[in-house]
């Protein structure tokens, strides 16, 4: 900008570029201002790849608040049974609980369900937010309009009315008990390790709980709230669960799969 403006004196028939009139500095500063606006309005709309992927939307959903602010329909229903109240933009800065989440999983039981994060095609994406030692699950509706990925919806869910409410409850269990977790380890733990580029075989190896404790200590695993993104992947109540982490902005993944048998549920295989 300032190299335009400097050509633009030059060329004038000004032989002192600072005797300029009024009228002149006037122009000058109203295309500078118009100019510096117009850059701003560029940086604040991503490109529309943005809305493809939930995933891409996520990410700049949770790290950009002014992006966040427009993409929040408020006031925002905020529903509990048949109550139901609505969050200003302002209660929202104050109420929001997904601030900070940098870990986010995914629970499905069929891998096949896995290729609906891929899916540029899907209309509503929920995230569930448990906290482990609570009874009730927020459940955020994000919904495309025109288009965008807009947050449209805020529920309260009970805990036992969530499709994978009897997983949650073990999960937290799992996680504040150490003697249960113990006891939910299968006798022997599969450990798979893939290629980042995936063309090598995968390395397996096999451990045991001491193991497993001493490892625990170094993985992702959410200890105070777990935030799973339901795409819509089917939960038929069958006996096998897939815990999936991943990161927001850092790449990680990491697979925990867990079997339910007579005794409940057991951690038996580990996939990163």
């Amino acid at each position: 900008m300032a190299a335009g403006l400097l050509v633009s004196c030059k060329d004038s028939k000004m032989t002192n570029v600072f005797d300029t009139d009024e009228e002149a500095e006037e122009d000058s500063i109203e295309a500078f201002v118009g100019d510096t606006l117009h850059l701003f309005e560029e940086a604040e709309e991503p490109p529309v790849a943005v809305d493809e992927l939930f995933s891409d939307f996520l990410y700049e959903f949770m790290g950009d608040s002014r992006f966040q602010h427009q993409r929040i329909v408020f006031p925002l229903p905020c529903r509990q049974g048949e109550d139901v109240k609505s969050l200003s933009k302002q209660e929202w800065d104050t109420f929001n609980r997904l601030d900070g989440e940098d870990v986010f999983a995914v629970i499905y039981e069929r891998v096949q369900d896995l290729e609906l994060q891929k899916d540029t095609t899907i209309k509503s994406v929920a995230i569930e937010r448990f906290v482990l030692n609570g009874h009730e699950v927020e459940k955020y509706d994000f919904n495309r309009r025109n288009g965008k990925w807009m947050l449209t919806d805020l529920k309260k869910k009970r805990l036992e009315d969530m499709p994978n409410g009897d997983f949650l409850h073990f999960y937290a269990q799992f996680m504040e008990d150490s003697v249960f977790q113990r006891e939910s380890l299968a006798p022997s733990i599969r450990v798979v390790l893939t290629s980042e580029d995936g063309e090598e075989a995968p390395e397996v190896d096999e451990i045991d709980a001491d193991d497993w404790f001493e490892m625990a200590r170094e993985l992702p695993l959410p200890q105070n709230a777990l935030v799973n993104i339901n795409y819509g992947q089917t939960c038929l109540g069958q006996n096998r669960k897939t815990l999936l982490l991943q990161g927001l902005s850092n790449g990680m993944q990491m697979q925990f799969k867990f079997n339910k048998n007579g005794s409940g549920w057991q951690l038996k295989e580990i996939e990163y």
